[in-house]
């Protein structure tokens, strides 16, 4: 029996499989390069076998191309590095200016600015504010009737606060009165007639259930006349502060000068007494010893005891006997 026919193609090296798993197709991108030529294997030998000089030429060609593209990319990287660095540069104050500012903290656009919005605002006055109520409890209850732009609530006198919290009342801040801005006049109109008087309920456990609006629509009343007033209450209270307290340092200086002028009269005074008593002293002294010693200090006055002074007896009333002797002497 004849042996079976050798197959070349079955039995091909496994040379030409080698190169394919080898290939990486991720490698050559990274590196910037093209793909290198490969011979293409048919079944017909003869008429596509690539000859080995046409092969080295190609692989020659390959190296060219993939060093050339491989110092492009360099190039390109280098160049894009350097973009990248001058953008960021250029770039870098547009961010900073346009990232916003976190340490202020965000406030509310005013929805009332142009003169046509403020002919069209209406300001409704709250005559009481329920205890304890904060303005932002005041706009959600009263913000489904209208759109509200600004709200203010004049707060309690700090002297009546203090005094409460001192006598053990509660230490929240109470409102006496407030302004409310409507960007409609006619929604502030409506809340007055709806609300005024009136309970201003919710949930039946609320807080402020049972507590009654008191809401008066102000005509012709701006914003700016509510903030005019309020500057100028501030003003004028300002002023008559600086008034009561120049007037308050100059009655603490002239107090001060008479309290100097009159110790400065009391101690004039106690020195012409004491002059006064001294000389005194000194008259009453030199008329009792008017002798002084050589020092010049004054001696301690002396009492002698007098023996009493003998007077001589006249002539005519010697006696007798005394004649006698004295004539036989003379």
């Amino acid at each position: 029996m004849a042996p079976p026919k050798k197959n070349e193609f079955l039995d091909a090296s496994d040379s030409e499989d080698d190169q394919i798993d080898a290939y990486d197709s991720d490698n050559e991108v990274a590196k910037g390069g093209r793909s290198a030529k490969r011979r293409k294997v048919d079944s017909d030998e003869d008429d596509d076998v690539i000859s080995d000089a046409e092969q080295d030429a190609s692989d020659a060609e390959g190296d060219d191309d993939e060093g050339e593209s491989s110092k492009e990319a360099e190039a390109g990287d280098e160049g894009q590095k350097q973009t990248s660095k001058s953008k960021s540069k250029k770039t870098k104050p547009e961010l900073d200016t346009e990232l916003p500012d976190i340490t202020r903290p965000l406030t509310k656009k005013n929805l009332v600015a142009t003169d046509k919005a403020i002919k069209k605002s209406g300001v409704v006055f709250l005559s009481r504010i329920p205890p304890f109520m904060k303005p932002a409890k005041v706009r959600s209850l009263l913000e489904p009737y209208g759109t509200i732009n600004r709200t203010f609530l004049a707060p309690e006198d700090p002297a009546s606060h203090a005094r409460r919290v001192r006598a053990g009342g509660n230490k929240k801040r109470l409102y006496t009165e407030g302004w409310i801005e409507f960007v409609r006049k006619k929604d502030a109109k409506a809340v007055c007639e709806l609300l005024n008087a009136r309970i201003i309920g919710g949930k039946k456990g609320s807080y402020y259930h049972d507590d009654i609006w008191n809401l008066v629509y102000l005509k012709g009343f701006k914003w700016h006349h509510l903030t005019e007033q309020i500057a100028a209450e501030n003003a004028e209270r300002a002023s008559r502060m600086r008034a009561e307290i120049s007037k308050a340092t100059k009655e603490n200086k002239e107090f001060v000068r008479n309290v100097e002028k009159a110790k400065m009269l009391d101690g004039m005074q106690a020195k012409a007494k004491s002059k006064k008593r001294k000389a005194a002293d000194g008259d009453a002294e030199v008329a009792a010893a008017p002798a002084t010693a050589a020092g010049g200090e004054r001696e301690r006055a002396r009492t002698f005891k007098q023996v009493q002074q003998v007077k001589k007896a006249d002539v005519e009333d010697q006696p007798e006997r005394v004649t006698r002797v004295l004539s036989k002497i003379f």
